[in-house]
Formats: structure tokens, sequence, C-alpha cells
């Protein structure tokens, strides 16, 4: 489709938001915002004041709700939209600049994984010292907008059947090595297809594929700190780390 999308979390920021567009082009807008507490008003505004000033630019918008201030949540949003509109063939950039600084670490990780732009956009009329620039700029001030696009680097997390395990250990909290055979089975497992085959007309023993699986998938990501594998009887329960959790927000869910 080749069209411009941008993805632009936001809290108190109008001109951090919007201003970059007398500049940029943008095809589609993703505007992320947090859930409204009940008499909170606030960021409420700001959201709805950049999406009709941006609608007036004839540019489509789309607001999520996710968790501006929790950075794994955000990670997951950001990286899933990225995920999807990469499948579409769209140029993706990532404003990071107008929710604050856990914010901006979360947006700045999932563009430079996901390989696409990141930017700063600069203030230069400082922050708004009353009611009424507040209502009209946000927290920061841009007089003549500017930004900075940052450079990418290379983050490295498990990839393949690696990614999609860890995915799915994030959102079940913990799994056993039956979960895993039921995975393989229901081929959601890249490169663990054969175990679901026979050897010369007889099935694989129980021994043969759990060590496949330990050398294959747990070792790797437990020797990196991504899982940590606790022993209860004969039962062995994975269990995803904060380091894991990091990186199956990364990965997304629409791999």
């Amino acid at each position: 489709m080749d069209e411009i999308v941008h993805i632009i979390p936001i809290k108190h920021e109008i001109d951090r938001a919007v201003r970059p567009f007398e500049k940029l082009r943008a095809n589609k807008i993703y505007l992320l915002h947090s859930k409204s507490k009940k008499f909170d008003i606030g960021p409420k505004y700001f959201l709805e004041t950049a999406k009709k000033r941006l609608e007036h630019k004839n540019i489509e918008i789309i607001t999520i709700e996710s968790e501006i201030g929790d950075p794994l949540p955000l990670l997951s949003t950001i990286s899933d939209i990225i995920v999807h509109e990469k499948k579409e063939e769209n140029l993706v950039y990532v404003n990071m600049s107008a929710a604050g600084k856990l914010s901006a670490v979360a947006s700045t990780l999932a563009a430079m994984y996901h390989d696409v732009k990141v930017y700063y956009v600069h203030e230069d009329g400082g922050y708004a010292k009353n009611t009424e620039e507040l209502m009209e700029h946000g927290l920061t001030i841009i007089k003549e907008p500017s930004y900075f696009v940052l450079t990418n680097f290379t983050i490295d997390i498990p990839s393949g059947a690696k990614s999609t395990f860890l995915v799915e250990l994030y959102d079940k909290g913990t799994m056993t090595t039956n979960d895993i055979i039921t995975m393989i089975r229901d081929k959601k497992l890249q490169g663990f297809e054969d175990l679901n085959e026979s050897i010369g007309g007889k099935q694989r023993t129980m021994s043969n594929v759990l060590v496949r699986i330990n050398r294959g998938l747990l070792d790797g990501l437990e020797s990196n700190e991504y899982i940590a594998i606790e022993k209860r009887g004969r039962n062995k329960i994975i269990v995803i780390t904060d380091k894991g959790k990091y990186a199956a927000c990364l990965i997304g869910h629409d791999q």
C-alpha cells in the first residue's frame, strides 16, 4: 500500500503531536492514550484536541487505549501496530516525545527492534506558564517545528520458535513441557513440526521429544535469562523472567 503511518503515544502534549506535520507527511496516525480515570478530563482533552487538529489536515486518525505509563503493555501495543503496518508494506514512524520519559523508552525500543524510524520533536518555546497556554499547546510550546530522527541500532532477542513460545509464555504466565507439546501438536512452533511425525512407522518416545524441546528451545532461553525453569515434583514449570517479558512485548502478538 505504501502509506506513511505515524504512531504517537500522547499524554499532556498537543504541539509535539501535531506541529511536526507542518513538515512531515502522514496518511494515517495512531494516537495511543491511557484509559481516562473518572473525573480526569486532562489527558482526554489533549487527546481530543490533537485528534481534531490532525483530522483538519485530512489525516486518518486511529485512537488506541494503552498504558502510557507502563513500558510493557505500551511496548506490546506499539510492536503489534508496527508489525501489522509493515505487513501492509507501509512506512512507519514513531514519535517518542509526546507522552513522557517512560513512553519515550518504550517507543524507542519498539521502533528500533522492528527497524522503523523513531523521532524526537524539539520544543523551542519553553513550557506552558498558564492554563491558556496549556490548553493551546500542551505542556511544551513549539514555535517552529523541528525534529530529530534517531539512528537505529540492532536489538538482538529470540526469533523463530523461541519468539513464538516466549509470547505464549508471557500471555500465560507459566507453562509446562506438556503445554509446549500441545503447541507443537497445534503446529504453532515453527521447526518442531516433525515431532508430530512417526519414525519408520513408530511414534517418537516422550524422552526423545523432551530432549529436542530442551536443546532446541528451553536451554537457550534459560541460559540467556529469558526464562527460569522450576522443578515441582516430576513436573518442570517454565516461568518468564522480567527480561523475557520485555522481549515478548517487543516481539508483539502479530508476528
